[in-house]
C-alpha cells in the first residue's frame, strides 16, 4: 500500500498522444516531463498508476495505446527501480464524469482521506481532463493529499521559471473556460466557439502562451464561420493573418487555397458540408433543403461546364461560345425554343432538357433529374425533393424520412458529377475525409485540442 505512512507518494496519469513521446524515439511527452521533476524535487515516488484506453489507436504510435502504456510503463521502472506500477483500464466515454469518476475512484480509493497522490493533468487525453474535473471539483477525496500538476510544452517553457506547476484553481477555471470553447466548436458553433476564444484571449491566463494561442483559435473559428458561410475568400482571409504555425491547420489552409483555382468546385463542397453536418446532428429538415440546394446548384455547375451560363433568362446567340447556339438549336425539341428562336432556360427541369443535347456529350444527365409528377428518372432523388418540399409547406418532417436514403442521394450525386479537380474527385470517393465534413471538423476541433494541451 502507498500511503502517507509509508512515505511515498503514488504518481497518476492517463496515457495521452503525447506519452511517453510524441512519437517514439521522439521528445518525451508531459507524464515523464513530471514525473522527472518530481524525482528531482525529492518526491519519492512508489507507486505509479497509468489508466489508458485498451484498443485505442494511435496514427503516430505502432501498436496505438497499449504500445504506450506498455512504452511508457518502462520508462518509469527505469527512472524508479523497484517501482510498483498499476495499469488502469478506462472504457469509458470521454469526458462522461459518470462513468470516469467511478473508474478513477477505484484506482485511486485508497488516497481519499489519507496518502498522497501527484496527478499529472496534462497528457491530453479528454479523460484526463475529466480526472482533473472530478478529483479537484467533487469533493470525493476529502483529506487526501492529492495535487493536480500542469506541465508546459517545451515551446512555452520559459529559462526563468518552472514548466511545472500545481493546477491551481484559477487554472482550473481557465482550463474549463476552454473545454466550453472547444465544446462549441464541435458542434459546429462556430460563432459561440469564435466569442469563447476571444473572452480567453482577452486575459490574462495562468497558462504561459495560452493567450497567444486562444487568440489563434478565434481566429479559426472565424475562417470556419465565413466558410459555413459558403465564404472561402474571406475564410483564407481570417487564417492568413496566424502568428504562429498551426500543424493541424494544414488540410484546411490547403483547401481553402484550391478555390483560388476551382471556385465552382469548392462552393459545392461548402454546400456539401452545410447538409452533412446537419445529417451528423439529425437536423433532418436541415439536411433535407440542403441536400436538395446541393442537387440544384450541381445541375447550375453542370450547365456552366457546359458552356451554358447560370441565367433565368432564354439564351441568344451572343450569350454560348461560337456556333454553339446553332448546335443546340438543331438538337433541341421545339417546345424548348421561345417564338423568337432562344433557348428557354428558365428552370431545373429546362437546363436539364437542353444538358440532353447530343451537342453537349454529356454523359448520365439522368441522375440529377428528378423528373415531375408523370416521369421520375431518379426515384430516390425524387422522393428526396418530395420530403424536403413536404418539410417547407407543411411545417414539419414527414414521418418517412429515411436519413440513410437521402444520404446515398446526396453520395449518388457527388460520384456522378464531372470533377475537372483531382483533390475534389478524391473526395468525391469519400467525402467524408473533406476537410468541411461533420466527420474532418470534429477530427480538426480534437487535433486543434492536442495541440492547446
Amino acid at each position: 500500500m502507498t500511503d502517507s505512512a509509508s512515505g511515498g507518494v503514488a504518481f497518476f496519469t492517463v496515457v495521452g498522444s503525447q506519452d511517453p513521446q510524441v512519437r517514439p524515439g521522439g521528445e518525451q511527452g508531459p507524464a515523464l516531463d513530471l514525473l522527472d521533476a518530481l524525482l528531482a524535487s525529492g518526491e519519492a515516488v512508489s507507486e505509479v498508476l497509468l489508466a489508458w484506453t485498451p484498443g485505442a489507436q494511435n496514427a503516430a504510435w505502432p501498436g496505438g495505446y497499449d504500445a504506450q502504456r506498455t512504452a511508457l510503463e518502462q520508462a518509469v521502472r527505469d527512472r524508479v527501480p523497484g517501482v510498483r506500477v498499476s495499469a488502469v483500464p478506462v472504457q469509458v466515454t470521454p469526458n462522461v464524469a459518470s462513468e470516469v469518476l467511478p473508474v478513477f475512484a477505484r484506482a485511486l480509493g485508497r488516497f481519499r482521506h489519507a496518502g498522497q497522490a501527484r496527478v499529472n493533468v496534462s497528457s491530453g487525453t479528454p479523460q484526463m481532463l475529466e480526472a482533473m474535473k472530478v478529483l479537484r471539483g467533487s469533493g470525493w477525496f476529502g483529506a487526501g493529499d492529492v495535487r493536480l500538476y500542469q506541465v508546459d510544452r517545451p515551446t512555452y517553457r520559459a529559462p526563468d521559471r518552472p514548466h511545472w506547476r500545481e493546477a491551481t484553481l484559477p487554472f482550473l477555471e481557465e482550463v474549463l473556460r476552454l473545454e466550453g470553447a472547444f465544446g462549441a466548436l464541435r458542434r459546429f458553433d462556430f460563432a459561440g466557439a469564435r466569442t469563447a476564444f476571444a473572452a480567453l484571449a482577452a486575459g490574462p491566463l495562468e497558462l504561459p502562451g495560452r493567450q497567444a494561442v486562444a487568440g489563434v483559435l478565434e481566429a479559426v473559428a472565424d475562417a470556419l464561420w465565413w466558410m459555413d458561410a459558403r465564404d472561402a475568400a474571406a475564410a483564407g482571409e481570417a487564417l492568413s493573418a496566424l502568428g504562429m504555425q498551426v500543424p493541424p491547420l494544414h488540410a484546411l489552409k490547403s483547401f481553402i487555397q484550391q478555390a483560388g483555382h476551382a471556385p465552382a468546385e469548392v462552393l459545392i463542397w461548402l454546400t456539401w458540408g452545410r447538409y452533412n453536418r446537419a445529417a451528423a446532428q439529425e437536423r433532418t429538415a436541415d439536411a433535407l433543403v440542403w441536400a436538395v440546394a446541393l442537387h440544384e446548384l450541381l445541375v447550375v455547375k453542370l450547365a456552366e461546364q457546359a458552356g451554358l451560363p447560370d441565367t433565368e433568362r432564354p439564351l441568344t446567340a451572343g450569350d454560348l461560345g461560337a456556333g454553339l447556339f446553332d448546335r443546340l438549336k438543331a438538337d433541341l425539341a421545339p417546345e424548348l425554343l421561345n417564338a423568337q428562336g432562344r433557348l428557354r432556360f428558365l428552370s431545373l427541369r429546362d437546363k436539364l432538357a437542353v444538358l440532353r443535347a447530343p451537342t453537349l456529350g454529356l454523359e448520365n444527365v439522368d441522375v440529377f433529374d428528378a423528373g415531375d409528377r408523370r416521369t421520375a428518372p431518379n426515384p430516390p432523388l425524387a422522393q428526396v425533393r418530395e420530403w424536403r418540399n413536404l418539410t417547407l409547406h407543411q411545417g414539419r418532417v414527414p414521418g418517412e424520412v429515411d436519413r440513410a436514403a437521402v444520404d446515398g442521394v446526396v453520395r449518388q450525386l457527388l460520384g456522378a458529377y464531372p470533377w475537372k479537380q483531382p483533390w475534389a474527385r478524391a473526395w468525391a470517393a469519400h467525402p467524408d475525409a473533406c476537410p468541411v465534413s461533420a466527420a474532418g471538423l470534429a477530427q480538426l476541433a480534437d487535433d486543434l485540442h492536442g495541440w492547446v494541451a
